[in-house]
C-alpha cells in the first residue's frame, strides 16, 4: 500500500525522532514531500510512505499515542477550472507532467494519478486557481 500521510506536531513533540521509528518499528519506507517543524513551538509533515496497509495502521495508532495528530492526506492538487485561465505556467514546473495542456483544445488538463503533491506549481498559478488537496480537505 501506498499512501500519504500527514502530522501535526504539538510543541513538546517537535524533538521525538518520529520518522526514525516509523521506519524501525513499522518497516515503512518513505519520501519526506513536506516539513515544517519549528523546535518546542509546533510541526508539520507530509509523507509518501509505502507498506503494509497493517503497518500503515499500527504506525498511525502509534503516532496519535504520542500526542500528534495523524491522518491520511489526500494526494495532489485542486485546480479550480473557474479560475484557469489555460496559460500553461504550471506546466512549466511539473516535472513529472501531472499538469499539461495540449491541442486541439489547449486546455489545461490535470492528471492526479502522476501529481505527487510538490506544490510547485501553486505559487506559479497568475490566477490562484491551483491549490493543495490537503489544504483544501482540513479548511485552510
Amino acid at each position: 500500500m501506498k499512501t500519504k500521510l500527514f502530522m501535526k506536531f504539538p510543541p513538546n513533540v517537535t524533538n521525538t525522532p518520529v520518522t526514525y521509528q516509523l521506519v524501525k518499528k513499522f518497516d515503512l519506507k518513505f519520501n519526506i514531500l513536506k516539513a515544517e517543524i519549528d523546535y518546542n513551538l509546533i510541526g508539520i509533515i507530509l509523507y509518501d510512505i509505502e507498506g503494509k496497509a497493517g503497518n500503515i495502521s499500527d504506525a498511525m495508532d502509534y503516532v496519535r499515542s504520542l500526542g500528534i495528530e495523524c491522518d491520511m492526506a489526500p494526494s495532489g492538487i485542486v485546480v479550480s477550472e473557474t479560475l484557469c485561465n489555460d496559460c500553461g505556467l504550471c506546466t512549466s514546473v511539473c516535472a513529472i507532467n501531472a499538469l499539461s495542456i495540449s491541442g486541439p483544445d489547449w486546455k489545461l488538463s490535470y492528471d492526479a494519478g502522476k501529481c505527487i503533491g510538490c506544490n510547485q506549481c501553486i505559487p506559479v498559478c497568475p490566477t490562484r486557481a491551483i491549490t493543495h488537496g490537503l489544504y483544501e480537505e482540513l479548511g485552510a
